[in-house]
């Protein structure tokens, strides 16, 4: 009965690893939505690239704290293997989400998702969430709450 318990207690740990751990599926994704001025961005266009999609809103104060790493991410790899992208999913006035972007200094593209119940990477139920798209275009990672800098690097250096 003990060898029993231990191997249920592992298959449950393991059940519970799979939705943290890095695993890669075998489907690609794409999204296209309008930027802040209207125009087109499709995230396939960053193939080759780790993209950071980033589903936020103004109301939401773990989706602010968050961009300065956000910010600091993008700064660093942007040139380079990674960028991110912010889904801002609320209805509200395109004046008021430029001027909170402006008022925090986000660096990142932001493209306006409004109504939103899922994306093409899975369910977004609870904000921040975000989901890492590896370089070959296929979700990588789901992450739910708030990331930071170094967590976004563990990511994309394999840790």
């Amino acid at each position: 009965m003990l060898a029993y318990k231990k191997s249920l207690l592992q298959i449950v740990i393991s059940l519970l690893a799979i939705s943290v751990v890095q695993l890669p599926w075998a489907a690609e994704k794409d999204l296209v939505l309008p930027d802040l001025n209207g125009k087109q961005i499709n995230i396939s266009d960053f193939k080759g690239k780790w993209v950071i999609v980033n589903y936020w809103a103004t109301w939401c104060p773990p989706c602010a704290v968050e961009i300065p790493e956000l910010n600091a991410f993008h700064k660093k790899h942007q040139a380079s293997d990674a960028v991110v992208i912010g889904v801002n999913i609320e209805k509200e006035d395109i004046d008021y989400v430029k001027e909170f972007v402006a008022d925090f200094k986000v660096v990142y593209p932001v493209l306006i998702a409004d109504n939103l119940v899922s994306s093409p990477y899975g369910r977004v139920t609870a904000l921040p969430t975000t989901f890492v798209i590896a370089r070959d275009g296929t979700l990588f990672q789901k992450i739910v709450g708030g990331v930071t800098q170094q967590q976004l690097e563990d990511i994309i250096v394999g840790k």
